[in-house]
């Protein structure tokens, strides 16, 4: 039975957040019905509004991060601007930022200084670092890739003998442990009828992304086997070349995974050979392993060995370009990619959501949002006249 009622409906969020990490927090909650209004500088607003690639004038990373929302251009250097602000924190339910530490303070928008203005206040930020600590105190710059590098997600070797980026961008995790500290506090204030402040950074996201290695890596000089299947994981490459295209392959969820596999592909067992028969051996001498499963991986087309693998029980997939997964049947079947319109654009395929409320389903009731293109709407919501309106905008509180 579907509820007309989306579970966040009523809850209003002032977003601050700029370019990935917040505005993709946000744009789940306004999926579940937040009412979010976007603070934006005037004349530039969210830095993504500038950046590549573009449909006419139109940023394409920013449709992707704001949908749902709704935009204010305020100067918060004004004291005019302040006060509107701290007009609509009294109406607020969460205010998130991704601002460097400190940032918000400056401007007299700190946790404590709202908190006495709003007790139910939950007030929440993510930013490259932490809350505390050396990085924090020089006022380091943070940026994914900093993160990444420095959180140990970067691969040893790239293709041309240099370290490279691992994984997805830190944004995208330390954006969803955000939307989950929100979605944490706004129960702990069912029963406290208190908000509080909540944050998490990039390096911690990064580095708690890699909660299965990590106890290895962190253990590493104790370890004293690396088993039956981590082993033989760690021993076959995870893509091979085949005759028009590429294979992953997954060496797991069997007892003798290198069996499986070698005998699938019409080879002899090659766990019984002297050279791969332990886990161990195989990790010793993997480059002779796969040159041997290379050769045979490039006899035949991608298709023709996940028809032959899969019903033989060995794990395996086509690596696809984004592009082509935007095309991949489960993808869309998972309704991941939708068509919106979008004013003067028109159709858009974007990404859908990745979480699946059946009983309250997620909508998509606004567009992106142009740069200010609420602010009257906001501003008359909260109690302001249209003369006052007219008198910000003349006195540049819009920008």
């Amino acid at each position: 039975m579907i509820n007309n009622k989306l579970p966040l409906e009523g809850i209003r969020i002032l977003d601050f957040s700029h370019v990935f990490q917040g505005p993709m927090c946000t744009e789940l909650l306004a999926d579940f019905g937040a009412d979010v209004i976007k603070v934006e500088q005037p004349g530039s607003g969210d830095w993504s509004r500038s950046w590549g690639p573009f449909v006419g004038e139109i940023s394409l990373p920013f449709v992707g991060l704001n949908r749902n929302k709704r935009s204010l251009t305020i100067d918060l250097k004004k004291e005019k601007g302040r006060q509107i602000i701290l007009r609509l924190i009294k109406t607020a339910d969460v205010l998130v930022h991704n601002f460097r530490p400190k940032t918000m303070e400056r401007l007299g928008l700190g946790y404590e200084d709202l908190k006495g203005i709003n007790p139910k206040l939950i007030y929440a930020y993510s930013s490259g670092w932490g809350d505390r600590g050396p990085y924090v105190e020089r006022g380091r710059g943070g940026h994914d890739l900093m993160a990444r590098a420095t959180g140990g997600m970067f691969a040893p070797i790239g293709p041309e003998g240099l370290p490279v980026a691992a994984g997805i961008s830190a944004d995208y995790p330390a954006g969803l442990l955000l939307c989950i500290a929100i979605l944490l506090a706004l129960l702990a204030r069912e029963k406290t009828g208190l908000g509080q402040l909540v944050s998490t950074d990039l390096l911690s996201a990064t580095f708690h992304s890699n909660t299965w290695g990590g106890p290895g890596e962190l253990n590493r000089s104790k370890v004293d086997s690396e088993g039956d299947v981590g082993g033989t994981e760690k021993a076959i490459r995870s893509s091979f070349k085949t005759k028009d295209g590429y294979i992953e392959i997954s060496p797991v969820f069997s007892s003798n995974a290198l069996r499986d596999i070698s005998v699938a592909m019409g080879l002899e067992d090659l766990s019984k050979d002297p050279l791969f028969n332990t886990s161990q051996k195989q990790i010793a001498n993997r480059e002779e392993l796969n040159n041997i499963l290379a050769a045979r991986f490039i006899e035949k087309t991608t298709q023709e060995w996940i028809s032959e693998l899969e019903p033989k029980g060995v794990l395996c997939a086509e690596i696809k370009t984004y592009e082509q997964a935007g095309d991949d049947p489960q993808i869309i079947a998972n309704e991941m990619v939708v068509e919106v319109e979008h004013p003067g654009i028109g159709r858009l395929r974007l990404l859908g959501i990745p979480i699946r409320l059946y009983g309250s389903p997620p909508t998509f009731r606004y567009s992106t949002p142009k740069l200010g293109e609420h602010n009257r709407e906001i501003l008359m919501g909260i109690g302001y006249s249209e003369e006052e309106i007219a008198l910000f905008k003349e006195e540049g509180v819009f920008g």
